[in-house]
């Protein structure tokens, strides 16, 4: 090293050792740790060597006074250049720490949201959205997060943050050993914060049952009544030490839970036969006992929270907890599932599961407007003698072939693509950043699967066929207004050539 780099290389490591010295004074080892991260780049570049000295010294350093953490959690957010940050779980509640860039009232309460779960699930959450990039990481029944202000931080940065996050968050439960008399109402507590920024009903459900997971100290899973049929019951989630298999699990009448959910009342299983029923034959033993927790909407059950292995003493500090929490999961429960429903007949379509016109309509005007989708196809798919096959088989019939063809679709779309039914027997299949010729490919692919697979209707095969047109922004239309309409004319061309085929939109030129 030449004498300037020498010179300015120990210049630095005064003010790095100043700086670590000054923070000691005010903040635990996770608020030097984040300093540290913000210093880190410029005095990696003049080779100071301090991170193994002050990892050895901090070691010892006692734990954070719970009168730090605002303190500590900003400095976080300054090291990282966050726009904001969060700490759940604490007994004054919980914190927010904003920097001088206005944050929306969206993007707090989805930060926090972030948070709550990642304190429930015990998992570090890395989420990159249009207000930047959220980082969140938990360990029942403390939280805490960084809002980064780039949304496409690089992974490397968001590590970081999430490993200084994780010292926060131990120094959390450090500095404040938790209370298990309390328990029951952090229990209450995080489930009501959760619900209340988690609208979607899967989120609440996966809410609920890493709660149960953290008081019973077993693995836990919530069953579901199917909206509309009472005798359809699913596992809508499952925590993280039980059995995944068990998430869409439809449950036989005849198993444990199904008929503790008729009954309405709690029941405990022995090992002998599965809590679930016989549909995964596979489960390990000591997994098919457990003991099942009717949840009620009023006196309305709508499903049950099961945890499995041996019963839990009725007598005891858990029992009460999970008590508590089925009470307040049921009403939740039963909330979100009214918003879901409504939610579902408002975008899809009620015979095929597909969205409806409706959601495809706000879906594709979305890619457009002053900056368009650089490049997307359009399919439009019209099943051939439609009409013929209601006229024949009977309505019936025709939704039945009509579920088919939505299946086809849906087997042959990715998970960016959008299929849609937009009217009696017509589809169609948005597929943006696909050029034209790709997208006239995957037509194809689907022209060719309805006519080679067999329907049947009643024991007896019926052959199928569509038509489609496929049109292209910007390779058909130079406004993307209009690929809707070269989308229809193209199909409109394939029916006037003799039906069963596809048909490409000619270039904009």
């Amino acid at each position: 090293m030449n004498r300037p780099a020498a010179w300015v290389g120990r210049a630095l490591a005064v003010l790095g050792l100043a700086t670590a010295a000054f923070a000691v004074l005010h903040a635990s080892l996770a608020s030097l740790w984040a300093l540290l991260a913000a210093l880190g780049g410029f005095a990696g570049a003049t080779g100071l060597a301090l991170a193994p000295l002050l990892r050895t010294w901090l070691a010892e350093r006692p734990a954070t006074r719970p009168s730090d953490f605002a303190h500590v959690l900003d400095l976080l957010r300054r090291a990282y250049r966050a726009r904001a940050a969060w700490a759940v779980g604490l007994p004054e509640g919980d914190l927010e720490v904003l920097g001088r860039e206005p944050v929306s009232a969206e993007a707090r309460r989805r930060g926090s949201g972030i948070v709550q779960l990642a304190c429930v699930d015990g998992r570090a959450h890395i989420g990159r959205e249009a207000d930047g990039t959220y980082v969140t990481v938990g360990d029942f029944p403390f939280g805490a997060g960084l809002l980064l202000g780039e949304p496409d931080a690089e992974p490397p940065v968001a590590a970081a943050a999430a490993e200084e996050l994780r010292r926060f968050v131990a120094g959390m439960r450090l500095a404040l050993p938790e209370e298990r008399s309390e328990r029951a109402e952090l229990v209450a507590r995080h489930l009501a914060a959760i619900a209340g920024r988690t609208s979607t009903l899967e989120g609440v459900a996966r809410a609920g049952v890493e709660l149960a997971q953290h008081v019973a100290e077993r693995g836990a899973a919530i069953v579901l009544l199917g909206a509309g049929s009472p005798s359809l019951l699913q596992v809508l989630a499952a925590s993280t030490t039980a059995d995944q298999r068990l998430v869409g699990l439809t449950v036989p009448e005849d198993a444990p839970a199904a008929r503790a959910i008729h009954a309405g009342v709690q029941m405990v299983t022995r090992g002998h036969e599965d809590v679930f029923g016989a549909a995964i034959p596979d489960r390990r033993r000591q997994d098919r006992a457990g003991t099942i927790y009717p949840l009620r909407d009023g006196h309305l059950t709508i499903g049950a929270l099961i945890i499995t292995g041996p019963p839990i003493d009725p007598d005891g500090q858990a029992s009460r907890q999970l008590h508590r929490l089925v009470h307040e999961l049921g009403s939740r429960l039963a909330a979100a599932r009214a918003v879901h429903d409504a939610e579902q007949r408002a975008t899809l379509d009620p015979v095929t599961g597909l969205c409806n016109r409706r959601e495809f309509e706000r879906q594709f005007s979305r890619h457009g407007g002053s900056n368009p989708t650089p490049e997307a196809s359009l399919i439009y798919l019209d099943l051939d003698h439609f009409k013929r096959l209601n006229d024949t088989l009977g309505h019936a019939a025709g939704d039945a072939a009509l579920r088919h063809i939505a299946g086809l679709l849906q087997a042959a779309v990715r998970e960016q693509d959008l299929a849609a039914r937009i009217g009696g027997e017509e589809f169609a299949l948005w597929m943006p950043r696909t050029p034209l010729d790709q997208g006239v490919e995957v037509a194809e692919r689907i022209r060719r699967a309805i006519e080679t697979t067999t329907w049947r209707w009643n024991g007896t095969p019926y052959p199928l066929a569509a038509s489609c047109g496929v049109a292209g922004f910007p390779e058909s239309v130079e406004d993307f207004n209009n690929l809707r309409s070269a989308a229809d004319a193209a199909l409109y061309r394939a029916k006037q050539a003799g039906r069963n085929r596809v048909e490409k939109a000619p270039s904009a030129g």
